[in-house]
């Protein structure tokens, strides 16, 4: 059987499980080398605090948490507002993202005999493992994507040298929690479809693009500036490029406008959470 990057992902894969499972399993440490500590911990801190204590607002939980686990040396991920609510210092698209996984841990850790306070083995397991299919999905769309320009031996190399010869495997199968896993793949994501819309345009190309653009933002505001990925790709340095894609765009209004409202829509979600929170639409700490 002739050797492809198809057959090189599946053998990266496992490899990037074996890392995760068995060279370095943060799920089974705790403090703060749990998968859920540090920054990962603010990330997640939406979940349990929405979900299992229904108290977003004061986090009276967050002590009892703090001294049972020790995520970091104090409760440094959150900041109290002017109201004297307290606000997470995170944007809340890293939390949308690991909600499937938090929901499956949750089922399971009572019938599995450990506490369901959000905090548990359970959910140390759930997110990383959740975190891990999103490097794998991260991983297959970057092949695709090389697919379109280059030779499959190409492809082969340039993704073994990235899982093995730069810092994603620490991202992926090590701190996967943190936001840089979830993004790439994401750009992967958002790249492919800017691809495939520029080939055929569609009215469901461009809202998938825009749901992309939105979880983006909301896992990181600044990523807005993905935006110029779709809008631009392919343009080269000259003005008849330019002007050619300004007539595009043009063309293709509608579809811009529906991206551009269920990107808006899915970034909408962080302000909802202020307002509740800090009873203003924007909330900065000070």
């Amino acid at each position: 059987m002739k050797f492809s990057s198809k057959i090189l992902f599946f053998i990266l894969a496992a490899f990037m499980l074996l890392a995760s499972l068995g060279y370095y399993p943060r799920w089974k440490h705790g403090g703060t080398e749990a998968t859920i500590s540090w920054d990962a911990f603010g990330y997640y801190l939406y979940l349990p605090s929405i979900f299992i204590y229904h108290d977003a607002k004061h986090l009276t939980f967050a002590d009892s948490i703090m001294n049972k686990y020790h995520p970091s040396p104090d409760l440094q991920q959150v900041f109290k507002c002017d109201n004297g609510n307290y606000v997470d210092k995170y944007a809340i698209g890293q939390a949308v993202q690991e909600f499937p996984s938090f929901i499956i841990a949750h089922l399971l850790a009572k019938p599995l005999g450990f506490d369901a306070d959000g905090f548990s083995l359970p959910y140390q397991l759930a997110i990383q493992l959740g975190q891990l299919l999103m490097a794998f999905l991260g991983l297959w769309m970057l092949r695709k994507i090389l697919l379109v320009y280059f030779a499959d031996t190409v492809v082969s190399v340039v993704m073994l040298f990235y899982v093995l010869g730069t810092n994603y495997l620490n991202y992926s199968s090590i701190d996967g929690a943190l936001t840089h896993n979830g993004l790439f793949t994401w750009y992967c994501l958002l790249i492919y479809f800017s691809i495939q819309f520029h080939r055929q345009p569609s009215y469901q190309k461009a809202s998938i693009i825009g749901l992309i653009l939105g979880i983006m933002m909301l896992t990181r505001p600044t990523e807005i500036l993905a935006i110029i990925i779709p809008l631009l790709w392919g343009v080269e340095t000259n003005l008849f490029s330019i002007n050619t894609r300004l007539f595009l765009l043009k063309t293709h209004l509608p579809k811009l406008v529906i991206a551009l409202v269920l990107c808006g829509m899915i970034g909408f979600i962080q302000l909802i959470y202020w307002k509740y929170v800090s009873g203003h639409w924007l909330e900065s700490r000070r």
